[in-house]
């Protein structure tokens, strides 16, 4: 494994259009359904698996994403290339059940991943599959997270890696880009006609699409996916009554699903826990397009978008109409939440429960808050907040969240007298 050892796994599955049902083989170069240009689903042989395994399928010789070799796209081709995602903790936010009234808060601490991000499990994946087809580089349009994880897992793999990200990008996002040798260039244009110059530069210049929507590539949904099957098995063979999970592209939630879907395929759980996507109030179409009751494949653009929370501040969701049928489908809700209860949320994260994180990685909690209120989530309920990035991330976020500290003289009765407030 490593920085991409051959695999000695292969799992049985094909590539299945989910507009049109087309079929493509599984060893075959194609990240788009050749027919109609829709997004690809890897299909597995769940009866088969149901059969050779009593429970969960896993692969104890590997951990984190790769515990789950039989239910990801690989082969004895593959080259596995890690830099130890996944198995990140599930937090028991005592104090914080505490201060809501709960009977039980989890927190997902998916911002121990080693570029710190959920990102790295949708990147050990692709990428694994992009060294596999001999790719020539990769491309990747991003807020900051995305492109840090692909750069890094690229340059773990030896392949170029070019990032396009957005304007405006945190000082700190910025460095982890450059700082893993990536090509990296800055742009002002919106979300969606970025993500079509960058399908564009890789069609042109033979580079895979890294892009972190399935829209584009079929694999970053399989790597996203093994953070239900960590859950899974974190809650013993079960599952909680809600996740909460901010949402950008909407990428994630549409590959947490896939994860649920085939737990259920499996025959390893009967109903779904229910999905909460979240957005920033000022960038957020997938929570339009929910409480307007619209079709998937209506989900809006939004036109001037803003909000504190930079790695969901998506103006189009490319992976949308997935989420949205997510969410629709666990019966779920998609909620807004404002700058003010996003920076709220990250100081109750950190000072309550010593998780620093990033304010897009707040926003399960600032939308828990609100339902709780709403009386539209129970008290009683058990419910986990997928805690997507760390504080690092963005942290001039924190110092708006909290303040400069002081500067002070030193001298005791000085320091008793500003402790003293």
């Amino acid at each position: 494994m490593g920085n991409g050892s051959p695999s000695p796994l292969a799992s049985s599955f094909v590539l299945r259009c989910i507009s049109h049902s087309c079929e493509f083989s599984s060893d075959a170069q194609v990240l788009v359904c050749e027919n109609c240009g829709g997004p690809l689903e890897a299909i597995y042989d769940y009866e088969k698996l149901r059969s050779s395994h009593s429970g969960l399928p896993a692969d104890g010789a590997h951990t984190g994403v790769w515990r789950y070799a039989p239910l990801l796209p690989i082969n004895p081709k593959t080259k596995m290339i890690s830099l130890g995602e996944g198995g990140t903790p599930l937090v028991h936010a005592d104090r914080l059940t505490q201060d809501l009234g709960m009977r039980r808060l989890l927190v997902k601490d998916e911002s121990r991943n080693p570029t710190l991000s959920f990102k790295d499990r949708k990147s050990a994946v692709a990428v694994s599959k992009a060294a596999e087809f001999g790719a020539k580089g990769v491309a990747n349009m991003t807020a900051g997270n995305a492109g840090s994880s692909v750069a890094a897992y690229a340059a773990r793999a030896g392949i170029p890696a070019y990032i396009f990200t957005i304007d405006g990008i945190s000082e700190s996002k910025l460095a982890k880009l450059v700082s893993y040798g990536a090509h990296v260039f800055k742009t002002k244009a919106p979300t969606k006609e970025l993500m079509t110059f960058v399908a564009a530069v890789s069609k042109r210049y033979g580079m895979t699409n890294m892009t972190a929507a399935s829209r584009y590539n079929p694999y970053v949904k399989e790597g996203s996916k093994t953070c239900v099957f960590e859950l899974y098995e974190q809650f013993g063979g079960d599952l909680p009554g809600w996740i909460m999970v901010p949402i950008g592209g909407g990428g994630n939630i549409a590959g947490l699903f896939k994860g649920l879907r085939e737990l259920k395929l499996l025959g390893l759980i009967e109903k779904y826990p229910r999905l909460v996507g979240v957005q920033g109030e000022g960038c957020a179409p997938v929570v339009e397009a929910f409480e307007k009751g619209l079709p998937p494949d209506q989900v809006p653009t939004v036109q001037n978008p803003h909000t504190i929370a930079h790695s969901i501040l998506d103006s189009w969701a490319p992976d949308g109409d997935q989420a949205l049928l997510a969410i629709r489908e666990t019966g779920g809700l998609a909620v807004g939440v404002s700058d003010d209860e996003l920076l709220e949320s990250m100081k109750a994260m950190s000072g309550r429960e010593g998780l620093f994180v990033e304010p897009a990685a707040a926003s399960p909690l600032a939308a828990l808050k609100r339902l709780l209120s709403e009386g539209k989530v129970g008290a009683d309920e058990s419910v986990v907040l997928l805690a997507t990035g760390f504080g690092s991330n963005q942290p001039e976020a924190a110092i708006r969240a909290w303040g400069s500290p002081p500067t002070i003289e030193l001298d005791l009765d000085a320091f008793e007298a500003r402790i003293a407030g």
